[in-house]
């Protein structure tokens, strides 16, 4: 009698582990829907030299072998645009360009009046949505890119700990998008997960965080994020950032602002960030926040040898990106604050 009721302890014991590893499995991906992204597509004969003269970013990667670009649409000042991300397509001369839905009706009255007699053809792709697939953890992630039909994945070709770009039809669900990447994907309802990660990252992205017309490509660390080539002909906005990058000297640069608590009141676009002890001490502006990370437009050296910022009624300060490089000599500062 004693047996059977040990023997029927250890059969339920074991149907409970089993229904608690079925229910509550590690996570080890969570799918972001971009709602604030949107797709262009360029494709024809001529798209890979059409593009070649209007970007930072070289064209000739796509020969190489790479899948995606980082790279910006300047003006002929030298500001930037645009901030996008290119996928090479199906076909071989088709691209889409990713970018902020806000502008891209913009974006293409650009690309056509450059256009001129090139053999290109442009047109919305809104039949496609766009996800961003994440590590659960810490730990950067590597899988498969053969994926079932309907699903294309590009590696995110800023950094690592940014994940994957996911391209779907936009008629699939989340739940249905996750079940074709693999077991063990989490669908968040929003992107704010994400933008999170991004403002922790101190990575900006779209016309919220990046106005049109009124940063610099390496104040906004295109350089660090693999979007510009310094090697390419020429491209609209080339010659003044070719300038900078040859003096060695970029004095401002967006950096993630690490607030004291979470922000509960309203932070105006471009709020001044100045030095805690020192109200007139301004060392640059805020541009996008959410929760307790923000991210601002820093003059480097102020910002990070001040004890702290302070924005409108908050506190905080400036933290430098882990996978920042280590400064030229001419750029050189104690940044060792983590």
């Amino acid at each position: 009698m004693l047996l059977n009721q040990v023997n029927r302890l250890v059969t339920k014991r074991s149907l409970i582990n089993q229904f608690f590893r079925h229910t509550h499995s590690k996570t080890s991906e969570v799918l972001y829907p971009l709602e604030s992204r949107r797709i262009i597509q360029i494709s024809g004969k001529d798209a890979a030299v059409f593009l070649q003269g209007l970007i930072t970013n070289d064209m000739r990667h796509f020969d190489e072998g790479a899948q995606s670009i980082y790279t910006m649409f300047l003006n002929n000042k030298g500001r930037v645009l645009y901030d996008t991300l290119i996928h090479k397509w199906d076909a071989e001369d088709s691209f889409l360009i990713e970018c902020d839905k806000n502008i891209t009706s913009l974006l293409q009255k650009h690309l056509k009046m450059f256009k001129l007699k090139r053999r290109v053809d442009i047109q919305d792709m809104s039949q496609v949505k766009l996800w961003s697939l994440l590590p659960q953890t810490n730990e950067t992630f590597d899988r498969n890119l053969d994926l079932k039909t309907g699903v294309k994945l590009y590696k995110d070709p800023r950094i690592a700990d940014l994940g994957y770009r996911v391209l779907t039809p936009s008629s699939l669900k989340g739940i249905e998008v996750a079940e074709r990447i693999g077991e063990n994907v989490k669908v968040e309802g929003n992107e704010d997960g994400y933008k999170y990660l991004r403002y922790k990252l101190g990575v900006s992205e779209g016309a919220e965080d990046l106005v049109p017309a009124t940063c610099f490509p390496l104040e906004v660390n295109c350089d660090y994020l693999h979007g510009v080539s310094f090697h390419k002909g020429c491209y609209i906005g080339q010659e003044l950032t070719a300038r900078v990058h040859h003096t060695g000297v970029v004095r401002k640069r967006i950096m993630p602002i690490k607030f004291q608590e979470h922000v509960n009141e309203h932070l105006d676009k471009d709020a001044e960030i100045s030095v805690s002890n020192k109200p007139k001490a301004k060392v640059g502006k805020l541009k996008s926040y959410l929760r307790d990370y923000g991210l601002g437009l820093v003059r480097i050296k102020d910002a990070v040898e001040a004890n702290g910022l302070c924005i409108g009624n908050c506190t905080g300060e400036v933290m430098k990106p882990s996978w920042w490089p280590v400064e030229a000599p001419k750029e050189k500062l104690n940044l060792n604050k983590e």
